[in-house]
């Protein structure tokens, strides 16, 4: 099997690695709206993908739910549960349709204990996980929604090579910043009439990147630096 993906944590897999693991790694297309696992259930896959978004949603016993974190051909998710507890504390769903592979939790474990390059990638993924979220618990003390919300749209962007046009709802987009879906529907109104975007039918396309960058919040140049800094490095990783 010759693995041709657009993961960057997948594509660290070794050829021969790959050639063992054959058909067992699949190549799926997850459509929106599809929940992957939820909280409290046992991870039974590890999802890479590669133009669809993943929305990792935290809840309480309550059942009140946040989205915490936005993965994409960036990184995987699962990943670090499956060598773990083995129990998903979080509810997957996928936010933006697209390609994506997956490997059942029991054969992901054997290619990581052989694979020091997707070891290596995982720990970068995990150390990058962190950064931006401690980093976002700042973010949401202190920086405006409207910053805050441009910050979102380009990293989903960037995440999902989604394009200039994302399947992001204002439910969606109130889920992932911790307010009203009022204040989202008055934040978006504000961001088309400077024709920044444009909403309709669930899809919100971007129409002037540069001006989204310049009003996104700092934080977006923050992680950027820290993510760089960390795949950069080229210290061995410790494994004990």
């Amino acid at each position: 099997m010759t693995l041709v993906s657009r993961n960057s944590v997948l594509s660290q897999l070794e050829p021969s690695i790959a050639l063992r693991a054959g058909s067992r790694i699949e190549k799926i297309e997850l459509k929106r709206g599809s929940v992957l696992q939820e909280t409290g259930s046992t991870v039974q896959w590890v999802w890479f993908p590669e133009d669809a978004l993943i929305c990792v949603e935290s809840e309480n016993l309550q059942g009140e739910s946040v989205s915490g974190g936005m993965i994409g051909w960036n990184g995987a998710y699962g990943a670090f549960e499956a060598c773990g507890s083995r129990t998903s504390f979080s509810r997957g769903l996928v936010q933006i349709s697209g390609t994506c592979h997956r490997v059942r939790a029991d054969h992901y474990r054997e290619m990581f204990e052989h694979s020091s390059g997707l070891r290596f990638a995982i720990h970068r993924h995990v150390e990058a996980l962190m950064v931006e979220s401690q980093q976002l618990v700042a973010c949401a003390a202190l920086h405006p929604v409207e910053s805050r919300m441009c910050r979102v749209l380009l990293d989903a962007s960037d995440r999902s090579h989604g394009g200039n046009v994302l399947s992001l709802t204002q439910e969606t987009l109130a889920r992932i910043l911790g307010v009203q879906r009022t204040t989202i529907a008055l934040t978006s109104s504000s961001l088309q009439k400077r024709r920044m975007i444009r909403t309709a039918r669930g899809n919100v396309e971007l129409l002037n990147r540069p001006e989204l960058e310049a009003t996104a919040c700092s934080c977006r140049e923050t992680i950027a630096y820290a993510t760089a800094q960390i795949y950069a490095s080229r210290e061995k990783v410790c494994e004990g």
